[in-house]
């Protein structure tokens, strides 16, 4: 059997792999229209390569209803596993795992030489502009030949980040065979706000319960540590707040509601505030922020008494204006439509043809959650094969 795989990134570079170890006489071959095998890889978990996480679930995921019988069969300790059988060797950080060596290039470059040495071939450099399924074969078309293929996997990712590689090119080709896509947004960005009083605080951190409300509705809740920019807020709490705002179709209205102090009730902070005034009126804020945040919340205070004062530090309020993009996303909201695939991820309009990884319509929250997919995909494909 001849199999062609379109795209070398993670979810692509994983089901080669599989497919070469359990079928050493088939030939396995993976197109990458960059120079650079798996260019997107280099720059997951923030250099640091956040494989998987612990806590998977499906409620971390924007489609939870197709996420909950794969991760049913396929759950944490599987995917852990599977990790260990190819020699990756893990270290974790609470619920993070990460390669031992917490290098996303020196993983990307560990994957691609075990491909190497399990016999896949790699053709770098070279652009798939289409494909024709004929009887039992298909036909890719590059810009360079045309290669003939029992089965073909399409692993072309999303449009976010462009940068690396993965820049949605391929949306089109698939179009005209009579795909359909959800629209595509950035996911996991930082966000800009229309606040115009948080240019002084660029370049502060601070843990935070952050919440989102679309009108009167949470859409969001979660705790971690925000970082303020110049026109808008980030961190790995905001990312998943982006997320799970424009997953929402069109979302307007959207306000940000900051708890910066979530470890105390509204009583407990009013009540050490009033009595830390006590002891040293004049600094007893530099205990609790610096100084720039110090500032902001008295600014937003409507008195400088403890009550004012905790009412602020607990309810900073916050009008998104929008996201950062893609050249700043780190995955696409949206994609291929999930009616386009069985559960095997096979095409229901082509024989023969995968669709799989960041091409389709699943994206999930920071924290491993999206490499989680790209190897759940790769597994469910080869599984079929």
């Amino acid at each position: 059997m001849k199999i062609g795989i379109i795209g070398s990134g993670p979810s692509g570079l994983y089901l080669s792999i599989f497919l070469k170890i359990k079928h050493p006489e088939s030939e396995v071959v993976v197109f990458e229209k960059e120079s650079k095998l798996s260019k997107k890889l280099y720059a997951t978990g923030n250099g640091h390569c956040n494989l998987l996480n612990k806590n998977l679930s499906k409620e971390k995921y924007n489609h939870p209803e197709f996420m909950g019988p794969i991760l049913e069969k396929y759950p944490y300790p599987f995917l852990e596993g599977v990790l260990k059988s190819l020699g990756i060797e893990l270290t974790y950080n609470g619920d993070y795992v990460y390669p031992l060596s917490e290098s996303a290039p020196a993983y990307a470059l560990y994957l691609k030489k075990l491909a190497e040495k399990v016999g896949v071939t790699f053709i770098s450099e070279t652009r798939v502009t289409d494909y024709v399924v004929k009887d039992s074969q298909i036909e890719a078309k590059t810009d360079k030949k045309t290669q003939t293929f029992d089965k073909l996997v399409i692993a072309t990712g999303g449009k976010s980040d462009p940068k690396l590689g993965s820049d949605g090119s391929f949306y089109e080709v698939l179009k005209k065979h009579g795909y359909d896509f959800v629209e595509s947004k950035p996911g996991l960005t930082p966000l800009t706000l229309n606040d115009k009083d948080i240019k002084p605080l660029a370049g502060v951190r601070h843990k935070a319960n952050v919440k989102a409300f679309l009108g009167k509705d949470k859409i969001f809740e979660e705790n971690g540590e925000i970082l303020y920019k110049n026109d808008g807020i980030s961190g790995i709490v905001i990312f998943n707040a982006e997320s799970a705002i424009y997953r929402h179709s069109n979302p307007k209205d959207i306000e940000l509601v900051v708890d910066l102090f979530p470890d105390w009730t509204f009583e407990e902070l009013m009540n050490r505030l009033a009595h830390d005034e006590a002891l040293n009126s004049k600094f007893y804020l530099d205990s609790y922020l610096v100084e720039p945040l110090q500032k902001h919340i008295l600014a937003r205070s409507r008195g400088t008494d403890a009550l004012c004062i905790a009412t602020s530090m607990k309810n900073l309020r916050y009008s998104v204006k929008d996201h950062y993009g893609f050249d700043y996303s780190q995955v696409t909201i949206g994609g291929l439509s999930l009616d386009e695939v069985d559960e095997n991820l096979s095409s229901k309009k082509e024989k023969g043809v995968y669709l799989i990884g960041e091409l389709l319509d699943v994206d999930g929250n920071c924290g491993g959650y999206n490499l989680a997919w790209s190897l759940l995909s790769a597994i469910i494909v080869f599984k079929s094969l």
